[in-house]
């Protein structure tokens, strides 16, 4: 929303009453496409930046039961996104990178069915990220979501890379079939964000969001790296949760209560 918008809102004592629980499914909500392109898969929805040659923001509703799932990822291999128009990145520019695929979508998320789980390969649900990064503090956010998710009974998720908006950008370079090393069309994001919104209970809902830079140790505590969405969408130039009414967007988007996800 507008930062105007926003500024009128934030003079409201409080929000007005809106009822969440009719909000349901992974495109339960809608965020603005920077510069993007909206697919929509069985289990995730996503836009598609292809001057990046990855998504900007993906969304999905993550269940109690759904974590429960154990199916396993072996013999899965990433491949193309069909459903990607302009034709999304090869698992090939990837090669001698010294980058990770890193899931954006979590396939630990996905292990409750075989199709979630197919389409979390999908080179669409990838970026480049460091392996320490990806093995380290971005892995433990994804556990702690799930943990959220078993907690509350279920949470929204909108995850991706930031991306930047002006400059010059990084971009991943690989070997390709003659062993020499190009460039892809894929931008190498400096951090990553989530963010995670709980409407289980009526009346106690609450939104957090994490952005973290590539660089953070690899022990580094997740809750370091909190901020508000409308921090997070100043740094991205996307609106998150845009079909929800402004005055119950400002109501969860000006702040991150630790506290309220930190509760045993």
């Amino acid at each position: 929303m507008s930062q105007e918008n926003k500024e009128t809102n934030h003079k409201a004592n409080s929000a007005s009453e809106e009822n969440l629980s009719k909000y349901k499914g992974d495109d339960a909500f809608t965020h603005s496409n920077r510069v993007g392109t909206t697919y929509k898969h069985q289990h995730y929805m996503l836009s598609y930046s292809e001057q990046d040659e990855q998504a900007e923001w993906l969304c999905y509703e993550l269940t109690s039961a759904e974590c429960k799932g154990n199916l396993d990822r072996d013999g899965i291999f990433f491949e193309e996104d069909p459903a990607v128009k302009t034709i999304s990145a090869h698992p090939y520019e990837y090669r001698d990178s010294g980058y990770d695929k890193g899931h954006l979508v979590p396939a630990g998320d996905m292990t409750f069915n075989s199709k979630a789980l197919q389409e979390s390969f999908l080179m669409s649900n990838v970026s480049p990220q460091n392996n320490e990064f990806n093995s380290g503090v971005w892995n433990d956010l994804e556990k702690q979501v799930r943990v959220w998710a078993k907690r509350f009974g279920k949470v929204f998720v909108v995850t991706g890379p930031v991306l930047k908006i002006d400059g010059d950008k990084a971009k991943l370079r690989y070997y390709n079939k003659y062993r020499k090393k190009e460039y892809s069309n894929i931008t190498i994001p400096d951090a990553f964000y989530k963010v995670i919104f709980d409407f289980s209970k009526p009346g106690k809902e609450k939104m957090i969001a994490f952005c973290i830079p590539t660089t953070a140790p690899i022990d580094a505590d997740i809750f370091d790296y909190v901020i508000t969405v409308d921090e997070l969408e100043k740094i991205t130039g996307i609106d998150f949760f845009n079909n929800l009414p402004v005055k119950v967007q400002s109501k969860y988007e000006i702040k991150s209560d630790v506290s309220l996800w930190k509760t045993r």
